[in-house]
Formats: C-alpha cells, sequence, structure tokens
C-alpha cells in the first residue's frame, strides 16, 4: 500500500505496523516553522520528495527549509508527552571552514 493511501485510511481499520506507519505520516505532514525564517513546512516539502517516495531508513533524510535553504533536521523530542509539538525542526551547524554555507 502506497503512503497516501495508507495516510486516507481510519487508524481503528489498521493493524500492526500499517498504524504505526499511518501514526507517523500524520505527524509527518503537520507543518513546523524553520527555525531560522519560520516559514511553515512539513517533513516531506523539506525533502523535496512527494509523500509515496519516503521510506523510514537510518541515516534519515536530507531536508532543507523551501524558503531560506538553510539544511534542517527532523527531530522528534524524547519524551513527546511534554514537548509543544510532535516534531520539530533543527538547523544543521554551519561549519566555519565551508565559508558559512550550509
Amino acid at each position: 500500500m502506497k503512503n497516501s493511501e495508507l495516510l486516507l485510511r481510519l487508524p481503528s481499520s489498521l493493524k500492526g505496523l500499517d498504524r504505526q506507519r499511518h501514526y507517523v505520516l500524520s505527524l509527518l505532514t503537520q507543518k513546523t516553522p524553520c527555525p531560522n525564517c519560520g516559514t511553515l513546512q512539513d517533513f516531506f516539502e523539506g525533502a523535496g520528495i512527494e509523500i509515496d517516495d519516503w521510506e523510514d531508513r537510518a541515516g534519515g533524510t536530507p531536508c532543507r527549509c523551501v524558503s531560506c535553504g538553510r539544511g534542517l533536521i527532523y527531530v522528534v523530542p524524547m519524551f513527546a508527552i511534554l514537548a509543544r509539538r510532535a516534531w520539530f525542526w533543527e538547523l544543521i551547524p554551519i561549519s566555519p571552514k565551508d565559508g558559512g554555507a550550509s
């Protein structure tokens, strides 16, 4: 089942891994502000991919702000219950030897 099809299903109609995938996909479609410029974007916009092209894999997916171009990392808080959001963007640090480019 494609990610977009899975997201359209009711969570109660899903079992096991599909239910977990649905939960993660629904979180990643929530728009979160870029910490550099404040532009709201969801994970898929930041990654520059369509929802059906995403696979959760080790190493993560490289992301950039669609507005300012800064490199971003998506972060899931360890204690999501205490956090204000289910996930948020964090800036990739700029290396001084890169001349300020991210």
